[in-house]
């Protein structure tokens, strides 16, 4: 996983300690942006979870983005925690950017998608294992 500092700095952004800590506390939203396959766009809004600082979760249903992420095996994220009162124009979100790749039950990620099913207690069909490849700024 790699991660970039901001181009504006005009925003907060967050690291992975960071990220995990604030989807611990429902502090933000998350959009996942997905491909279609016609080559539309698709944008969902999701409540994710961190089981630790290489993964992202999130329970999804039978629906176009959970559909897309099946089929690319991947998406971007944009993790957003809105600051709206704060004085400062930086303080006033915080979160990141994060490109993904879904981790799957079989094949070359079977292992990986064990150990961290394994430390998740709210397994269940719904649940989808994304690995964090690059965490990008907000700004």
């Amino acid at each position: 996983m790699t991660q970039t500092d901001t181009a504006t700095h005009k925003f907060t952004d967050m690291n992975a300690v960071e990220l995990r800590a604030s989807m611990a506390q429902f502090e933000g939203l998350c959009v996942v942006a997905t491909v279609n396959p016609d080559g539309t766009p698709d944008a969902a809004i999701f409540v994710p979870t961190m089981p630790d600082d290489e993964h992202v979760i999130f329970m999804l249903a039978d629906n176009h983005t959970r559909a897309n992420l099946e089929r690319t095996g991947t998406a971007h994220l944009v993790y957003d925690v809105a600051r709206p009162h704060a004085e400062d124009k930086a303080a006033r979100h915080a979160g990141a950017r994060l490109d993904v790749s879904l981790v799957r039950q079989d094949g070359e990620t079977a292992e990986e998608y064990e150990r961290v099913a394994s430390s998740f207690p709210r397994m269940n069909p719904a649940v989808v294992i994304l690995r964090i490849e690059r965490i990008l700024p907000v700004g």
